[in-house]
Order: C-alpha cells, then structure tokens, then sequence
C-alpha cells in the first residue's frame, strides 16, 4: 500500500504536524479501512473522521471520536446536515 494519502479539501482546520500523526494513527489502529461503509464507499480509508463534529462540541485529538473514513463516506456525512435538537418549548401553562 502506498504512503499517499488525502484530506479534504473543505477542512479549514489545516493540516499541522500534531495532526498528521494523529491521523496516521487512526488509520493504522483502524488499518486503513473505512469504518462508516455508507452506499458508495470504497473501503480504502484514507481520511479521519470526527463522530461528534468539531462545530458540535467533538474533540479533534480524542481517539474515541475518530475513525478512519473513505472520502466518499467523510464528505457524505458532511454534506448530510447534522441537525441538533431544538431545545424544549412548554407548550401549555396547566
């Protein structure tokens, strides 16, 4: 398998060395497999994850939020709006 990998071009974190390793390290606990397997995935992970977005309060260097992904799987879930509940509204005075 070869060394070249990708990122998506819509993260507007950047890529530092903090977060390279990171990755690298996802991808090899996670052997470079998409774990999310949505329709059009290609198996072959060459992205990570955020499980719990960054916007939504996820931690970006948190293990346990990240998972190895396929671009089509990442960039799919971004594009499927993740819509947080609306908080509770009392609907009567009884």
């Amino acid at each position: 398998m070869g060394t070249h990998t990708q990122m998506s071009k819509g993260w507007k974190g950047g890529s530092t060395t903090r977060w390279r390793r990171f990755r690298t390290g996802i991808l090899a606990r996670d052997k470079s497999l998409c774990t999310i397997k949505a329709e059009g995935c290609t198996e072959v992970a060459t992205q990570v994850d955020h499980i719990i977005p960054l916007h939504m309060g996820g931690a970006k260097y948190d293990p346990t939020n990240c998972r190895a992904a396929c671009a089509p799987c990442n960039l799919g879930r971004k594009r499927a709006r993740v819509v947080e509940e609306p908080p509770h509204r009392r609907v009567s005075n009884w």
